[in-house]
């Protein structure tokens, strides 16, 4: 009897070594999935008015197709998109446990046949435009620019300490198969 006591405690004790040693190899990940994809504040940004936008000039000559100024609207640049079609995307700018400047967007919501194909950052002083591909690499190398990362699952916009505080516009490009465009703007403070 007195064995089997001593080979059921080696054996635990080999059990509880070899769940330590497991454990000590997985990759420690402070962050929760969960609190990339659901961010604390769910608010949009405040949209700004029509006297603040900057480069009123490009402004006026990129929105050649539009019927309507509201900022965060689409723009369509062809006459066969139906006004029910509409993009939802919404911008957080909350605290990220990080180090450099940055908000995630999020696209909810796009008209049937249209795909992201571009997104622009405008200002007084730069204009930034990356193709959906450029995204997906600035996600695996963090350049600064606009990024796709973890399989699409997050998505946001980074950015330099210099360009803390300036005021802008995102702009989103979606385009279908016929090669028409639709435009989505947001009004954006840089935190």
């Amino acid at each position: 009897m007195n064995m089997n006591i001593k080979k059921s405690a080696l054996c635990m004790s080999v059990l509880c070594i070899s769940l330590l040693l497991s454990a000590c190899g997985a990759k420690n990940n402070n962050e929760s999935v969960q609190e990339h994809a659901y961010p604390q504040s769910k608010q949009p940004i405040e949209e700004a008015g029509e006297s603040s936008v900057p480069n009123a000039d490009a402004k006026n000559n990129n929105d050649q197709g539009s019927t309507s100024g509201d900022e965060g609207k689409p723009t369509a640049q062809s006459e066969s998109t139906e006004p029910s079609e509409q993009i939802d995307i919404v911008i957080d700018q909350s605290e990220k446990p990080m180090e450099g400047n940055s908000f995630d967007f999020g696209i909810k919501q796009v008209p049937k046949g249209y795909a992201l194909t571009e997104m622009r950052w405008t200002s007084n002083t730069v204009t930034i435009v990356n193709s959906l591909q450029e995204a997906i690499e600035h996600g695996g190398n963090g350049e600064e620019g606009f990024y796709f990362s973890g399989n699409g699952q997050f998505s946001g916009f980074i950015y330099s300490d210099e360009m803390k505080g300036e005021r802008g516009k995102a702009t989103f490009v979606f385009t279908n198969d016929e090669g028409n465009e639709i435009l989505s703007e947001k009004e954006i403070t840089l935190k």
